[in-house]
Formats: structure tokens, C-alpha cells, sequence
């Protein structure tokens, strides 16, 4: 698993220069928000800093904090798009991938956002159940129903895929936007939408939750299944789910420490980042297989180390602060 993780990370790192900035250079800032987010000994930044500032690293936390606020997202979202290109290419694409799609909502609770009217952060994703990657995802600030964003909804379900959603996305307009570009979706809609609609675009199929006593009504343009096997697929939609309580759990998700829009973007990259690493790795098979055991095989060994940081010293010599 070590050399495993570290070819991952090393990879990444040389990708970033050392000599861009003269105290806090790209690489650099790369490491430490990694550290910050897969290390789970840590419950701030300020924990990071006072770790690094006292074993030889002179960085300033305000130093970071200028840089979370104007430096460009651009390296991470391109380390991210590179990342899910990696996990596909582990696992070749088959006709009629499942993809669940869903948005979850992260409140803002410093001041400076609540003066620019913003009170939470979005963030709209799907994951490929057959390649295990996440899609691209959609950042957005303010409120705004999910149904407005068919465009990237459509951008994220490959093609022959599925999209698979829940009733934030239930909208006539949107299953229209969808039908048109020939988008396979599986929709549940609301019980009160009038079902007056194009039967050659899509149909609804009923059924029942005997347990909950709650009925679903579904929206989907796979003519050919049957309702049970409509059914079936809507049920994978639980596996974004799934993905929101191990980024929010374990990735510090929930966990915003930035107080401006660019430092919230750079932050939930590196979360989506650092869960596409545990997916790319390999451990031990004496530890596990799942993904939680992958995190918490990578515990025991940054306890044995510093940081990431310190850890890149012996990876990449060459890496200056």
C-alpha cells in the first residue's frame, strides 16, 4: 500500500512546481490541504501549522490563508478530471452504466459569505457504479433547485448510461431536456405532478414500499424494462448517498474552513481528490478491500510520519519550501 500510495501522490506533486511562489509554492499548498483532509488526527488547520511550524517548516497560516483566496483552482481541478480518467481506465465502460446523480448542501456559517447573500454551498455529482468514479461535479453558491442545472446533469451520464435521481429533480422541463438529447434517466417525481405527457419520450412506473408505506412513482425513458427492473435500478440512487456520508464522515467535508468562494471550491476539489486516491490504492489484502479499510490502513501510516508534507521530503528530495 505504501509505495502504492506514494506512487499516486508523487505522481500528482510533479505535476506542480516548487519554485512558482516563493514561500508558498504550489506543490506545497497542494500538500498541506492534503494532509488536512485525509488526516483524521487533525480538527484544524491551525493543528497542521502549529504540527509543521514546530518540526522545522516555516509556513505562515496567514501566509496559506491569502493564498486559499486568490490563488486559481485550476491545478485541482485538472489533478481531479486526470484522476477519474485513471479509474476509468482501471475499469473498461459497459452499455447501460448506472449513474446516480444528487446534490448535497453544505451551510456557510461565516459572515463575510452571509454579505454576499450566500448562506450554502452546492455540490451536484454523480457516481459510475460500474467504473466506480465520481462524474464531474457542479459547485454552485446560493439556492437553486437541482432541475435547473439539466446541462451538467446531461454532461455527467456517459453515453449509454443511466442517470439515476431523486425528486429534486423532478421537473417536466427537465425530463424534456433530457429525452431530447436521447439521456437515459431513471426520475422519481413528486406524487401531486400531473402525469399528462408524451408517451413516446417516457413513462411512469408505480410501485409500493410495503415497509414505510410509501409509494413511488417513477419517471423513465427505458421502454424496454419491466417495472421490477426499473424499480431495481431506482434503488442503486442510495449509492451517492453512500459517497456524501464518507466525504462528509471521514474527508471533512462538512468541515469548510476557508472563509471566501475560491477557498470552498480549492477545499471540495481536494476532498473529491483525496477519495479518488483511496479509490486508486491498493492495500494489503490482510487489511481489506473497502474503501474505509483503505482509510484507515492510511491512518496507521500518517501516524508514523508528521504530515504529507514531511512525508514528500523522501518522495521528491528536490521539493523546497
Amino acid at each position: 500500500m505504501v509505495s502504492s500510495f506514494s506512487t499516486i501522490v508523487k505522481s500528482l506533486l510533479k505535476q506542480l512546481s516548487p519554485h512558482d511562489y516563493p514561500v508558498l509554492n504550489s506543490r506545497l499548498f497542494f500538500e498541506i490541504w492534503l494532509t488536512f483532509v485525509l488526516d483524521q488526527s487533525l480538527t484544524s488547520m491551525r493543528d497542521l501549522f502549529y504540527r509543521l511550524n514546530h518540526s522545522g517548516i516555516s509556513v505562515d497560516i496567514s501566509t496559506f490563508s491569502k493564498a486559499c483566496k486568490l490563488r486559481q483552482d485550476q491545478h485541482f481541478c485538472r489533478i481531479f478530471v486526470e484522476l477519474i480518467k485513471r479509474l476509468k481506465q482501471q475499469n473498461p465502460a459497459v452499455a447501460q452504466m448506472l449513474v446516480p446523480i444528487d446534490s448535497t448542501v453544505i451551510t456557510l456559517t461565516s459572515k463575510l459569505f452571509w454579505q454576499q447573500e450566500y448562506h450554502q454551498v452546492k455540490l451536484m455529482n454523480g457516481i459510475n457504479l460500474t467504473q466506480g468514479n465520481p462524474s464531474e461535479c457542479l459547485i454552485h453558491f446560493g439556492q437553486a433547485h437541482d432541475a435547473k442545472f439539466a446541462e451538467s446533469v446531461i454532461s455527467m451520464i456517459p453515453e449509454g448510461g443511466v442517470g439515476i435521481m431523486d425528486r429534486g429533480f423532478a421537473s417536466w422541463d427537465f425530463l424534456d431536456q433530457m429525452s431530447q438529447t436521447k439521456t437515459l434517466f431513471v426520475v422519481r417525481i413528486k406524487n401531486n405532478m400531473k402525469t399528462e405527457f408524451d408517451h413516446q419520450r417516457y413513462r411512469v412506473v408505480w410501485f409500493c414500499d410495503l415497509e414505510s408505506k410509501t409509494e413511488y412513482r417513477l419517471a423513465t425513458n427505458l421502454m424496454e424494462l419491466t417495472n421490477e427492473e426499473v424499480s431495481d435500478i431506482y434503488r442503486q440512487r442510495w449509492q451517492i448517498e453512500m459517497l456524501w456520508k464518507f466525504l462528509k464522515m471521514h474527508l471533512k467535508l462538512d468541515k469548510l474552513i476557508t472563509k471566501n468562494v475560491n477557498g470552498v471550491t480549492i477545499q471540495i476539489y481536494m476532498v473529491l481528490i483525496a477519495y479518488l486516491i483511496l479509490e486508486l490504492m491498493e492495500i494489503p489484502a490482510l487489511y481489506g478491500h473497502q474503501l474505509l479499510d483503505k482509510f484507515r490502513y492510511l491512518q496507521l501510516e500518517l501516524s508514523r510520519r508528521c504530515s504529507i508534507v514531511h512525508w514528500s521530503y523522501d518522495l521528491l528530495p528536490e521539493t523546497l519550501v
